[in-house]
């Protein structure tokens, strides 16, 4: 595809390019908030796996064999987000080729913001269940609240722009160009970790 939209496409031929704008950028957005979400995940259940070995000190109300056993589920469901993010298009290095750069700026910032209400969603439904679990628990789910409102939020207003701006640089900066996606993951990481 050029990089220009030609005056003569018809309807059909833009629908099928912005389909695959959409798909593309909601692949890479959900991707990367899965990544976020089990690095997250992964990172508290090694913090509990330390605490129940006495490294960081004990987690109230929690026996050594809860936090154990909590730290192993965290760090499971963790690697499952990890493990599915790299079976996506994220995964597989598909990047959103033959758009111009505002084409690509509204559809991350749209599918960033839609994946940030889709955990927000999850996270309503979770809540619920956790309730009666180790606090350890309620401390995921908490940590799946970030990173929606981040998705939601810093994604679409500091991540976007900042991929944008790499994505735009000349070609001599070709090695920069390569880790627009990174700064999306960059700045959702530390927004999640700044809300929580």
């Amino acid at each position: 595809m050029s990089e220009t939209v030609t005056n003569r496409e018809s309807p059909v031929e833009l629908l099928k390019r912005y389909g695959i704008l959409a798909y593309g950028a909601l692949g890479n957005m959900l991707d990367t908030g899965l990544v976020v979400l089990g690095t997250l995940l992964v990172g508290l259940g090694l913090t509990v796996l330390l605490s129940g070995f006495g490294v960081l000190g004990p987690i109230e109300d929690m026996s050594t064999v809860a936090m154990l056993a909590s730290s192993l589920i965290l760090i499971v469901v963790g690697l499952f987000a990890l493990g599915v993010a790299s079976e996506g298009p994220l995964g597989r290095g598909r990047r959103l080729v033959g758009f111009n750069i505002w084409e690509v700026g509204i559809g991350r910032a749209l599918a960033a913001f839609l994946v940030g209400l889709g955990l927000l969603l999850a996270y309503r439904v979770l809540v619920e269940f956790v309730s009666d679990l180790p606090v350890v628990f309620m401390r995921g789910v908490d940590g799946l609240h970030a990173v929606s409102v981040s998705g939601m939020v810093a994604v679409p207003l500091v991540g976007v722009p900042l991929s944008l701006l790499l994505r735009s640089l000349p070609e001599t900066y070709g090695w920069a160009k390569r880790y627009e996606i990174q700064a999306i993951f960059l700045v959702w990481l530390l927004s999640t970790l700044i809300l929580l």
